[in-house]
């Protein structure tokens, strides 16, 4: 708990140390994590499954043989003709028999030809080689086509780019169709020309999925941090960017104590048995109330619409609406650890996991908390 604590403090320390520095730094701050993220969104790719091995070949002579006279019992072998099993004369040294067998029936003379030694030399040992001729049935390791990284961050980067360069939602709309045209069009060339799996359905879609993930919604940040920079201004972006930070993270830190402490009803327990409809609740009074004060010592440009001039209703909806999409941000991201068996998407942040364990909520809220700017202005 406390090295969670003291990263978290590191990592808000870094954000808002960025959002003070300038877009620029925002911009830098931003390709890193998408980069980052990528990497381990890649990394949650499973592999193919094993291929069965090919048909048991066996020698010609027991594939002429019914299977049953492998099974033979010991007195059917005592009856069936010695030479057909072995190179040498039926006979056994006469040392290694009973007394009692050698002397025969009362009044008989034992058989000399008992006398006779057995040719060992043409018996084969038990733990000799197996016959080359034989194909044993060896299940092959499962394998999978390791995804292009360097073609993924240059999708992801275009995608932010173009959340960099574009002045109105129809405007980033347009860029980043284009881009999801052309990425699609090479991540569709290198199927063709490199992947040999059997799954190519599901390396598309992780393929294609990784730079929509990270690179078109991680671009909204951008978009979100120059609202209302047409006279230059850089604080209204820079305080609606720390109020879908903060609520988020209001969101998460509420569900999370509220849980611990009373939750009992598990919400998801096949995605993520520890998360509880008590703590979803906590979560989204925390996200509420959060939005309540940062409304108050934060310049968010929202004049009253109530006739009490002290308050006003955007942002307990704008905070609703994050304590919502929040936690599904969080299970969309723990579905798809449970897709690849794995607890953590990586392990860059001691205490969190990984980077994208921090930015599952993030990816969603800040879109939403842009939309919801553009439809309420």
């Amino acid at each position: 708990m406390l090295l969670r604590t003291l990263t978290a403090l590191v990592g808000l320390a870094v954000l808002l140390g960025v959002l003070w520095a300038g877009v620029p730094w925002v911009f830098l701050l931003v390709s890193l994590a998408a980069v980052l993220g990528l990497r381990e969104f890649y990394r949650l790719h499973p592999p193919d499954r094993a291929t069965d091995a090919p048909p048991i070949t066996l020698i010609a002579d027991l594939q002429e043989e019914p299977a049953a006279s492998l099974l033979s019992t010991p007195d059917e072998l005592r009856a069936s003709p010695a030479d057909a099993r072995l190179d040498c004369p039926p006979t056994i040294p006469a040392g290694n028999l009973p007394n009692d067998l050698l002397d025969g029936p009362p009044g008989s003379t034992p058989d000399e030809s008992l006398a006779d030694p057995i040719d060992v030399t043409a018996v084969t040992p038990v733990d000799s080689a197996p016959d080359e001729s034989l194909t044993y049935p060896v299940a092959e390791p499962a394998q999978s086509t390791p995804l292009p990284f360097p073609l993924g961050v240059l999708w992801v980067l275009a995608f932010i780019i173009g959340g960099a360069a574009a002045d109105s939602p129809v405007h980033f709309a347009v860029i980043s169709l284009g881009i999801l045209i052309c990425g699609a069009f090479v991540a569709l060339l290198w199927l063709i020309a490199f992947y040999r799996g059997e799954r190519w359905p599901v390396a598309a879609a992780y393929l294609v999925g990784g730079p929509l993930y990270l690179g078109f919604l991680l671009a909204h940040v951008l978009l979100l941090v120059q609202v209302g920079d047409a006279g230059g201004s850089y604080e209204l972006g820079r305080n609606w960017l720390l109020f879908a930070l903060l609520v988020t993270f209001a969101t998460d830190t509420g569900a999370y104590f509220t849980g611990r402490a009373i939750g009992r009803h598990p919400m998801t327990p096949s995605i993520s048995p520890n998360k509880t409809w008590e703590g979803a609740v906590g979560g989204f009074v925390g996200a509420v109330g959060a939005a309540v004060l940062l409304d108050q010592f934060v310049n968010l440009g929202l004049a009253p619409t109530s006739w009490f001039t002290a308050w006003n209703w955007q942002p307990p909806l704008i905070g609703a609406t994050v304590g919502i999409v929040a936690q599904a941000g969080d299970l969309l991201e723990s579905k798809l650890k449970r897709l690849s068996q794995v607890k953590d998407a990586g392990s860059l942040m001691p205490g969190h996991g990984g980077l994208l364990d921090r930015l599952d909520s993030l990816l969603i809220t800040i879109p939403a908390v842009y939309y919801l700017w553009i439809i309420t202005n």
